[in-house]
């Protein structure tokens, strides 16, 4: 390996260096700006049936079903209500300040543990170095498993998906997605590794298309009642918001546009992987640029509404 080689091998040591201070800084600067405010809290909500007991000849409203029993006519509809509330009015759930600034100290924890191990030598059996020039990184995906499913969490809540069983799946959909990734590179067969990989979509796609009916139909509601829609502005973040999300899922798309021979023969003079090195780099990159304006844009809205 040449010299030049050899460092540019070595850029993703100094980078995960910045991306563990990018994280720190701002999960500090974000402590200090909530300092002495009130929190954010969004209450969590969740439907269920309700059973309304009316006179025979009262008409249920729309929306509800009629079902006529021995012990009278019951109204069923579904109703949508806080997850619990106390005697003081204040709802059980999610601080989004402190939901975002974990997100940027669960980044900082775990880059920083995979950088430790270069220093201390493996740590249940885990070795940055060593894992890296095997092409595999699996501390990488299990970080991603917590810290973005608490980001699609985050966008979710501000895009009005507050029922918690909608939460509680994006969550499941997205470690799941963040796991299928990790599978991939452990396993050599490359039809596997496809369906790993477009499996991942899927359920990343499902979990950010919650997300979307619920802003397209904030929307239609606005234009169906006369009402005012969202600023322009906000369309462009809702769009941004999706591709800083997703560009996580290119890097390990191109990595498995390699195993196609063709690709290969045109541009990559037949080589059948990527250099690991790179992979790692650009992963690093998207941590110190997209996770830091993820939760900047995100944290910004903790600022304007709190």
């Amino acid at each position: 390996m040449s010299t030049s080689e050899h460092k540019i091998n070595l850029n993703y040591i100094y980078y995960n260096y910045f991306a563990i201070a990018g994280h720190l800084i701002s999960a500090i600067a974000m402590m200090s700006l909530i300092s002495g405010k009130n929190s954010l809290i969004i209450p969590y909500t969740e439907s269920y049936l309700e059973w309304n007991n009316v006179r025979s000849n009262v008409s249920c409203p729309i929306g509800s079903r009629n079902f006529n029993t021995s012990d009278g006519k019951f109204c069923i509809s579904t109703v949508t209500k806080p997850v619990s509330c106390d005697s003081d009015g204040d709802c059980y759930g999610v601080d989004l300040a402190w939901l975002i600034i974990s997100f940027h100290l669960l980044s900082f924890v775990f880059q920083s543990t995979a950088a430790l191990t270069n220093f201390t030598g493996p740590i249940c059996g885990y070795k940055y170095n060593d894992m890296i020039q095997s092409g595999k990184n699996p501390l990488r995906f299990f970080e991603y498993s917590f810290s973005a499913s608490i980001m699609l969490i985050a966008i979710a809540i501000l895009n009005g998906v507050t029922d918690i069983n909608l939460i509680t799946s994006i969550a499941v959909l997205t470690s799941s997605c963040q796991l299928c990734g990790a599978a991939v590179e452990f396993i050599d067969n490359v039809r596997i590794k496809w369906l790993l990989h477009l499996t991942a979509w899927l359920q990343f796609c499902w979990a950010y298309g919650i997300i979307g009916h619920a802003f397209f139909k904030s929307i239609s509601a606005a234009e169906d009642g006369s009402g005012t829609k969202p600023p322009t502005f906000v369309y462009i973040i809702v769009v941004l918001l999706f591709l800083l999300y997703s560009s996580f899922g290119f890097v390990q798309f191109y990595e498995l546009m390699f195993t196609n021979a063709f690709i290969r023969e045109k541009c990559c003079n037949n080589k059948n992987t990527i250099n690991p090195y790179y992979k790692e780099i650009s992963y690093v990159l998207l941590s110190l640029t997209a996770k830091l304006l993820l939760g900047w844009m995100i944290f910004a809205n903790v600022l304007i509404l709190g």
